[in-house]
């Protein structure tokens, strides 16, 4: 075997694992993991989707009966990509007035929110009274697998979100005991929790070469890449 066969086979063994992701995918982990909110959330109503990225959630909703508005920041990286008319705002002020959505659900984005804590003042005040609110967060698993394997695919350190001041401390404060505390304190009660069943990294590794089943498969061992989140106001406990 020639010297340079023997470094393309080294190379494509590389490349397998550390491929780029691509949009094609992402929407195959969302489709996943929309299934599993279809699940959790109320039959119908007017649904509010905070971070929607390209909009295409928002449209698999409208296209399961659900009235759907959308909103996400200017500087979404997905924005040229938009295929839902998503309307942009600051992070801070929802663009709508009070009591206007029966569901508030978002998804990988209430953790890029630096003003967490007070934002929730914003979903409360636009969730009608007996409102549902669910969330899906990337766990700390995801922080912890994506720091190897950025470290790995880049030779780099990553990249940290909004509440932590390195990639390191971030796995805690994406924790579960973390969220749940943070909502409790915001004036929320968490009705359930739990896993995406579903395992990925920031980095994408192997992208659609590693299929769902085998990704749900991995869940299970090296812990699920998300956790989702289902509130409600304190005074509708009862």
């Amino acid at each position: 075997m020639t010297k340079k066969k023997v470094l393309r086979n080294i190379r494509s063994v590389f490349t397998f694992w550390t491929a780029e992701q691509t949009l094609a995918h992402l929407e195959s982990i969302r489709t996943f993991e929309l299934k599993l909110v279809l699940k959790l959330l109320p039959p119908g109503g007017k649904i509010l989707e905070i971070g929607a990225g390209t909009g295409w959630q928002a449209q698999a909703l409208e296209n399961r009966g659900y009235v759907v508005s959308a909103i996400d920041l200017t500087s979404s990286n997905y924005a040229k990509h938009r295929i839902w008319p998503v309307t942009e705002y600051d992070g801070k002020i929802i663009p709508f007035v009070d009591h206007t959505f029966d569901i508030i659900f978002s998804s990988n984005s209430l953790e890029m929110i630096p003003a967490v804590f007070e934002f929730q003042k914003e979903i409360m005040r636009v969730l009608k009274p007996g409102g549902f609110v669910l969330h899906v967060l990337p766990s700390s698993s995801w922080r912890f697998w994506s720091n190897i394997t950025y470290f790995l695919k880049r030779w780099k350190i990553p990249v940290r979100g909004a509440h932590a001041r390195n990639a390191i401390s971030e796995i805690f404060y994406f924790s579960r005991d973390w969220w749940i505390r943070l909502f409790r304190k915001t004036g929320w009660i968490v009705v359930g929790s739990g896993s995406n069943c579903l395992f990925y990294t920031g980095a994408s590794i192997m992208d659609s070469r590693l299929g769902m089943s085998a990704r749900n498969k991995l869940s299970y061992i090296l812990g699920g890449s998300c956790n989702f989140f289902i509130l409600r106001k304190k005074e509708q406990a009862g």
